[in-house]
């Protein structure tokens, strides 16, 4: 029985997760559950399962700790002990908000303890080993957690799981000599109670987690009719000199479901770079913003205004992309200098040839190139060098911290002091205090976009803020 503890802990917490949470405040995020992104929803899934397979798991490894230090197994006793000391510490890593690393820690040490557990395993003859059945929970925990992450959490934790599971299942580690049950009824015991637990766990993890992915298939789907239905539409936000004048702005994408209202970007568009549906978005909202600069064009009040538009890492990749984008300004007619595409540097990373190339056939029919939020990325300067690139945006995160952080404003200072050196301009985003203007005006900044100026809003209030210019 002592070997079941681990699958009892997190079978038992499929259970008692809602009485948990209704008891544990620190269960309860900020803002009410209707508010709630995909990803936050899934972090509170993952940190129920955490909490509350944490504390069995403490409960039930401390109980049996007592009981193998009285009978004088401190092979076992270690174990268990290890257990109650990585539950305590999962605790403190969740209580302190820092889901991630309490996940991966979490996998990581299962897998060491249920690897120890089936290794100091000792049936009695004729009797199969079934510690390591509790794997099978663990790995699927691992796949539904982090099936957003990397490739090392997402795909190689998992099947580094699985293969550690099938070496005890087909025997090629012997167990230890000593053999500690001596009868086999309570060896053929333990093997079901391993068994039962096994298969309850891992049913009981799919059950928490799947929410996961229907709601991904169900949003998934309802992004493919937002674009057959044309439920999208854009909204701007004005970019500013430092004049309060305004010299264009960034078309943003937004949905209105008709079901849901308007949906957080930050919702969908992960889901659609994954998924690929990126690309058919990214081209409406360059149409649209095309269409909308050629408006513009035809009036000479509004005729030197630019729109900035963000170019997917996967629409960049596309090897039609620039004839894409030729095809779009030509049918549209609008002036390709007022368009401005925005890059950020994870669309960077492949060959920077190709992206040079890329970069400089468009850039040769007028377009202007500005690389989003600059500084928060790996990208190298000697890439950065190579680059055609017209304007580098400073990150919101750096801007916001501006008057509360000592070490944000030499960061500014110094994109600033690189961006003359190579010759391009600097905007700022995210500024929304007239403390943060004055001071990115004082250290050189000419360009400004933020809250401070307008929020990003439908082209009916834009114009009439343009009129309010003229």
């Amino acid at each position: 029985m002592a070997r079941a503890s681990l699958g009892t802990a997190v079978l038992l917490s499929g259970f008692l997760n809602p009485i948990f949470a209704y008891l544990s405040p620190r269960l309860a995020l900020r803002r009410d559950r209707v508010e709630w992104t995909s990803a936050e929803r899934h972090e509170q899934r993952v940190r129920n399962l955490i909490l509350v397979g944490g504390l069995l798991c403490v409960v039930i490894s401390l109980i049996w700790s007592i009981v193998y230090l009285q009978m004088g197994d401190i092979c076992r006793f270690s174990v268990t002990m290890l257990t109650v000391l990585a539950g305590g510490f999962l605790f403190v890593l969740v209580l302190q908000e820092r889901m991630r690393v309490a996940a991966v820690f979490m996998i990581h040490i299962l897998v060491v303890t249920v690897t120890l557990s089936s290794l100091a395993e000792m049936p009695p003859p004729g009797i199969p080993r079934s510690v390591h059945m509790n794997f099978l929970p663990v790995a699927t925990a691992a796949f539904l957690i982090f099936y957003r992450e990397g490739i090392y959490l997402r795909i190689v934790v998992p099947l580094v799981i699985l293969l550690i599971f099938l070496v005890f299942q087909m025997h090629l580690v012997p167990p230890p000599a000593t053999q500690a049950l001596p009868l086999p009824q309570i060896g053929w015991l333990g093997v079901w109670a391993n068994n039962i637990t096994a298969i309850g766990s891992t049913c009981v993890v799919i059950a928490m987690m799947q929410t996961n992915i229907s709601l991904r298939r169900a949003l998934e789907n309802d992004i493919r009719q937002a674009i057959a239905r044309g439920e999208f539409h854009l909204h701007y936000q004005p970019q500013m000199d430092g004049t309060g004048r305004m010299i264009g702005a960034e078309a943003l994408l937004r949905w209105r479901h008709p079901v849901r209202g308007n949906v957080p970007p930050g919702e969908f568009i992960a889901l659609s770079e994954e998924t690929g549906l990126i690309i058919p978005i990214g081209e409406w909202v360059l149409r649209s913003a095309c269409a909308q600069l050629q408006a513009w064009a035809n009036n000479p009040a509004t005729q030197h205004l630019t729109i900035a538009v963000n170019v997917s890492a996967s629409q960049f990749r596309q090897p039609d992309f620039v004839e894409h984008v030729r095809s779009i300004l030509s049918l549209s007619g609008a002036p390709a200098s007022r368009l401005k595409l925005e890059l950020t540097e994870s669309a960077l990373a492949d060959d920077v040839a190709i992206v040079v190339a890329k970069m400089r056939a468009l850039k040769e029919i007028g377009i202007s190139w500005s690389l989003d939020d600059f500084g928060t990325g790996y990208s190298s300067l000697s890439s950065l060098k190579r680059l055609p690139l017209d304007q580098l945006k400073i990150d919101q995160s750096f801007v916001r911290d501006l008057q509360t952080d000592p070490r944000n404003m030499p960061i500014v200072e110094a994109i600033l002091s690189l961006s003359e050196t190579l010759d391009l301009s600097v905007i700022a985003e995210g500024v929304e205090t007239e403390a943060q203007l004055a001071a990115l005006a004082n250290a050189g900044c000419r360009y400004f976009q933020g809250y401070y100026f307008s929020r990003p809003i439908p082209i009916a209030e834009l114009d009439r803020l343009l009129a309010t210019q003229a």
